[in-house]
């Protein structure tokens, strides 16, 4: 419950965000991807850190696992296609807002394909 109220909690501020802007009538459709694409990008920041792990009677020795030396270089790329996919969705919602990606707003499909990534290496991380 607690990792569904975590990962949650960008698409609940959404949707606060959302009501919020429909009872000031205020068009809030364009954000949506950019926000989505940002909550992704943040997930994804703390993973690039690696896991230490101590080692029994070696106090000033931290140790990391194979497949998390492994995944870390893995995640400072996606930090930097994330970057770029977040400037993209920008970019997307103030230009072309009307712009379509499979019968979806193009803003939205890139936010939620970054913050959908970012939520299935959040799952690997953890794992590894």
């Amino acid at each position: 419950m607690y990792a569904v109220l975590i990962y949650g909690f960008p698409l609940t501020l959404l949707g606060f965000e959302w009501g919020l802007r429909t009872m000031l009538a205020v068009d809030s459709a364009g954000f949506t991807g950019p926000t989505l694409a940002a909550a992704g990008l943040s997930f994804l920041m703390p993973l690039t850190k690696p896991k230490k792990k101590n080692l029994p009677g070696h106090d000033d020795v931290v140790a990391m696992s194979k497949a998390d030396a492994a995944l870390t270089p893995f995640l400072w790329i996606c930090v930097f296609i994330f970057l770029f996919s977040w400037s993209w969705a920008c970019y997307v919602s103030l230009k072309f807002p009307m712009d379509k990606t499979l019968g979806f707003d193009s803003h939205l499909v890139i936010g939620g394909s970054v913050y959908i990534v970012s939520l299935l290496l959040t799952g690997i991380k953890e794992k590894v």
